[in-house]
């Protein structure tokens, strides 16, 4: 079967809220077992193909609503980060990333100038062999700038989640990168107390047990 992609397409469904549960496991009380238990429930499905990742700047944000989306062009993750902030006055964000590039680290400063910003990236780019340049330079700035946390695991985990001074809880994650990606990624858009909770508490736990960097 070969699917074309060179056509854009929107395809609105909407669910009953009781038919959508996510059920997460329980959390396990061993040691580097993160894990939590959320039952999530949604209204509606809407799933959208987009050819530039700054189209859901216009998305509407409802809690409830959950997006599905495939990118049908290569792009930065990070644009899309900042297609949220457009319309969300942001109180923190909180990224797990696997790879950035040195564009997307100087943007990421940038943000923590006015907003509290926590990262977790990869431990696999810290190790002195694959030590990239981006990974030092995030580091380094996270030294002097109290704003900017930055902690490192053994993750491939690619999920921003945005808090706003308007009560609203984005959660945004999917198979693209903060650096140059496949033409067709796929990602998850929501505002989601829930889901975002049970994101955040997952990270920060992982933060918390890297002792190496700030």
């Amino acid at each position: 079967m070969n699917y074309n992609f060179n056509h854009d397409f929107d395809i609105d469904i909407d669910i009953d809220i009781d038919s959508i549960k996510i059920d997460i496991d329980e959390k396990d009380e061993r040691k580097h077992n993160v894990s939590r238990k959320a039952m999530v429930k949604y209204a509606n499905l809407i799933t959208k193909s987009v050819r530039y990742l700054e189209e859901i700047a216009d998305f509407d944000l409802p809690e409830g609503t959950q997006y599905r989306i495939v990118t049908t062009k290569n792009m930065n993750a990070l644009t899309a980060i900042y297609a949220l902030l457009q319309n969300h006055e942001p109180e923190e964000i909180i990224i797990a990333i696997y790879r950035m590039n040195q564009p997307a680290v100087a943007k990421i400063i940038s943000l923590s100038e006015t907003v509290p910003i926590s990262v977790l990236i990869s431990s696999f780019f810290r190790e002195n062999k694959k030590y990239e340049n981006w990974t030092r330079m995030l580091i380094n700035a996270a030294k002097d700038n109290p704003n900017l946390t930055v902690k490192s695991t053994w993750s491939h985990a690619k999920v921003t989640l945005i808090k706003t001074k308007c009560g609203k809880h984005i959660v945004f994650e999917g198979s693209g990168n903060l650096s140059d990606n496949a033409r067709i990624e796929q990602y998850v858009l929501e505002n989601n107390k829930q889901a975002y909770e049970f994101h955040k508490n997952w990270i920060m736990e992982a933060m918390s047990e890297d002792k190496q960097a700030r």
